[in-house]
């Protein structure tokens, strides 16, 4: 632990906005932010992703993979391809074998923790909202999974919207209204699924219930195991709304 020590200082974890665009997850963000020590820090560009990605190479790529398992081995019992090269400068993959994919997915998100969200000593829930992880259906499971499980207690908040008033809004309007609904159909079957898969560790939200029902925003913090300070709340709804 002390080798990733930007990455447990958030005492009590993690919480990811995982969303869409022109879903109200800025006002999640905003009410997320209001509990005391909690800093949910806005869109990074997915930046998890691309991190996700390197880790899954280095976990699970074969030429990473077999060089691992073979390394252990005793020579006759390593595979015919890497038996006279492995550990060799003049491997293709030199090296590969050495690359502990642990530390090296969990130094990438000490790193990401560090100088991204950058929490600051009061912070005891760090996190940050982002809308792009649809874009990628095929990772989507597999980020979800190295969220949850390299980041210390970390919880998902799914956020969901009408469709119909999505493909209205922002600049989903310049997109044709079947590709939207089909496209962010597909995000919240994807949403739903993971979160009946995680239940101790998701939560669905959605915008409807954060601003017309004070139980729906309950319901959230009796997840983050937080307590709901009303007049808060309600100031940010007004404001919101307002907006």
């Amino acid at each position: 632990m002390n080798n990733f020590r930007h990455l447990h200082a958030p005492a009590d974890g993690y919480v990811f906005v995982v969303t869409y665009g022109r879903s109200g997850s800025t006002l999640t963000q905003n009410l997320l932010n209001a509990i005391p020590g909690f800093v949910i820090r806005g869109e990074n560009g997915n930046l998890t992703q691309f991190l996700g990605r390197a880790i899954d190479i280095v976990a699970n790529d074969d030429m990473y993979r077999w060089r691992r398992e073979d390394l252990a081995k005793p020579r006759e019992e390593r595979r015919p391809y890497l038996r006279p090269i492995l550990g060799k400068p003049f491997d293709p993959w030199a090296g590969a074998e050495r690359v502990d994919p642990d530390a090296f997915a969990l130094g990438l998100m000490d790193l990401f923790v560090k100088q991204v969200l950058r929490p600051p000593k009061h912070c005891r829930v760090a996190g940050f909202k982002e809308i792009r992880f649809h874009e990628d259906p095929d990772f989507f499971s597999t980020h979800m999974d190295i969220l949850r499980t390299l980041f210390p207690k970390a919880r998902i908040l799914f956020q969901r919207r009408n469709l119909e008033e999505v493909a209205r809004s922002g600049w989903w309007r310049d997109h044709p209204r079947e590709h939207v609904l089909s496209t962010l159909g597909l995000a919240n079957r994807m949403f739903e699924a993971y979160a009946k898969d995680h239940p101790d560790s998701c939560h669905i939200i959605d915008y409807e219930g954060l601003v017309s029902d004070i139980g729906h925003i309950r319901a959230l913090h009796a997840f983050l195991g937080e307590p709901m300070d009303e007049p808060a709340v309600r100031a940010i709804l007004a404001r919101s709304l307002n907006h």
